[in-house]
């Protein structure tokens, strides 16, 4: 057989996943892998036997039959998600994958014809807990044993990093050059596949700077895991969960059984505090999140910095650093009056002196009387 004929099977499809990022990899695998299972249940079979099937009615009986058993099917796998208790928003999303993957062995499906004939549980949208500052500060205080995981905590909520972006971070990556740390995220770990630059909060940074000392360049800044990157995520997931057990801060959406304070949680509160303070574009430049021309919009480190200082005092959680930033804050404002008051004294000097020679020069000439010296 030709290589430009060769069948595509379950498995090339899965080995072109190796390329992707972690996250994405996981989430298609985990959506082939609910779809294995729900053809050996049901249908005792495969997914290369079930898509051969169909290209086979396709081609034998013709598009009227294909599209009967295609689409009975896939509300047949619909109608399975549902009875194991999935939620709306992850058959969706399981779907979405599974019509790229059903593509990939030959399987085409239309846009219109799954909006008129498959149905879809509908989607129960619960508004979005705000993590409060007490709570984020409790859950500081409560990692007082593991450095890293307040940093980290800190790091997220003070910065807008994803956790995935965070957990990448090595020391490597920091930039102590700044008046607060600066932060280079590599356009590998991050979402959108651009790399950006960020910073991280005065409190935040004096908690990395009791440990950086004795990690090499290669060492995560912000977990203690050695682990590839999802024994590290599973690792703060669980710790999370852990600490919100704990403290009490334990409540849960009805609609799919999460907590409502997540690792996201501290994300949203940056980004929640940038907007107020500036505006959506910078927070979504901050935050890394894609936006209609925001290739045009270019700020440098020190114009980022300078609005990040003016955003900081509302991102901290301890008083103290809030006070010590406003005290500093006041002492750089009297500097700068003072230094204004003296280039006006200087200024007035100067023009004093002016003055009294112009005066001087039209009294030799005559032209004001001397009386005026």
């Amino acid at each position: 057989m030709s290589i430009l004929t060769k069948k595509k099977t379950t498995r090339d499809y899965e080995e072109k996943l190796a390329s992707l990022p972690t996250n994405s990899r996981e989430n298609i695998q985990a959506t082939l892998n609910n779809f294995k299972k729900f053809v050996h249940e049901k249908h005792q079979s495969t997914p290369d036997q079930i898509c051969g099937e169909l290209i086979i009615i396709k081609k034998q009986q013709g598009d009227e039959e294909y599209e009967d058993a295609l689409y009975n099917f896939l509300q047949e796998w619909i109608d399975w998600n549902i009875s194991k208790k999935a939620g709306a928003y992850t058959i969706r999303t399981r779907f979405s994958i599974l019509r790229t993957f059903l593509y990939f062995l030959g399987v085409k499906t239309n846009p219109q014809d799954i909006k008129q004939i498959l149905r879809f549980p509908r989607k129960t949208i619960e508004e979005k807990y705000p993590l409060k500052k007490q709570e984020l500060r409790d859950l500081v205080i409560a990692q007082a044993r593991n450095p890293k995981r307040q940093a980290f905590y800190l790091a997220c909520s003070s910065s807008g990093m994803r956790s995935g972006e965070a957990l990448h971070i090595k020391k490597k990556d920091l930039d102590l050059s700044l008046d607060r740390i600066t932060i280079r995220i590599n356009a590998e770990y991050t979402k959108t596949k651009t790399g950006r630059t960020t910073f991280v909060s005065k409190e935040c940074g004096e908690k990395i700077m009791t440990y950086l000392h004795k990690l090499d360049d290669n060492d995560y800044v912000f977990t203690n895991s050695t682990g590839d990157f999802k024994t590290r995520g599973r690792a703060e997931q669980m710790a999370l969960a852990s600490v919100l057990e704990r403290l009490g801060y334990n409540e849960k959406y009805s609609s799919n059984g999460f907590y409502k304070i997540t690792s996201h949680s501290f994300r949203a509160y940056f980004f929640t505090l940038a907007t107020r303070k500036h505006d959506e574009n910078y927070a979504h430049k901050m935050t890394g999140h894609g936006g209609y021309l925001m290739q045009y919009d270019r700020m440098d480190d020190m114009k980022k910095l300078e609005m990040y200082l003016e955003l900081e005092p509302d991102l901290v959680i301890f008083d103290q650093t809030k006070n010590e930033i406003e005290i500093k804050k006041l002492k750089q404002e009297n500097v700068i009056v003072n230094q204004l008051q003296d280039e006006i004294t200087k200024l007035k000097e100067n023009q004093a002196r002016i003055d009294q020679k112009t005066i001087q020069e039209l009294q030799m000439k005559g032209v004001l009387p001397n009386e005026l010296l």
